[in-house]
């Protein structure tokens, strides 16, 4: 059962101000986090980089997923709950999302094939609000570099049920994107993003 920090039923138009977090520890994190509502957080991070946001990580909701050079368990930890292939209804949105990024390497991290993510996604159900490491492939990507390259299992996944929101980091700098009925975001550190 989830806490009150998630069964809160307040109108969305109130809880504008989201603190996205990914890549690079954050020095200002805790003077962020308490401008946000709720914290999604989408990887390469540890317990460190939360250092000093107790406080607020027992008040706020939070939601996340791992990234590639994470190691798994930090997040539950902290009390932040992991969406990976999972989803979650917070104040009428349902939360949903996936981890890692596509497989550049043989062994370590968390990397996946397309064909592994393909299975994964195609009957994940919609989310309104995706949270994703790597982002969907050709959108928000870098071209040329292979590892930060997005996936097209997760961009086949969007195109089908195409979420209000995505967030995603893996890559900087942050940045934004319209894409059909769908808003992108990248963050590389932290940022206040207000939906």
């Amino acid at each position: 059962m989830l806490d009150a920090r998630y069964r809160k039923n307040t109108d969305l138009r109130t809880i504008t101000k989201i603190l996205h977090y990914s890549d690079q520890s954050e020095p200002k994190l805790k003077e962020l986090f308490q401008q946000a509502d709720v914290l999604f957080t989408t990887g390469d991070l540890s317990s460190f980089d939360f250092i000093g946001t107790e406080t607020e990580l027992s008040i706020k909701p939070g939601f996340g997923v791992y990234g590639n050079h994470c190691t798994p368990g930090y997040l539950e930890r902290l009390g932040i709950l992991n969406v990976h292939l999972q989803v979650f209804e917070w104040h009428g949105l349902t939360i949903g999302g996936y981890q890692g990024c596509p497989r550049y390497k043989t062994g370590g991290g968390l990397q996946f094939t397309e064909e592994e993510a393909q299975r994964d996604l195609d009957n994940f159900p919609r989310v309104d609000i995706l949270l994703l490491h790597a982002g969907p492939f050709g959108l928000l990507d870098t071209p040329g570099d292979e590892v930060h390259i997005g996936s097209k299992a997760v961009k086949n996944y969007v195109d089908r049920v195409q979420p209000k929101y995505v967030f995603c980091g893996h890559d900087s700098p942050s940045a934004e994107l319209q894409y059909g009925n769908t808003t992108l975001f990248r963050t590389h550190q932290a940022r206040i993003i207000e939906i």
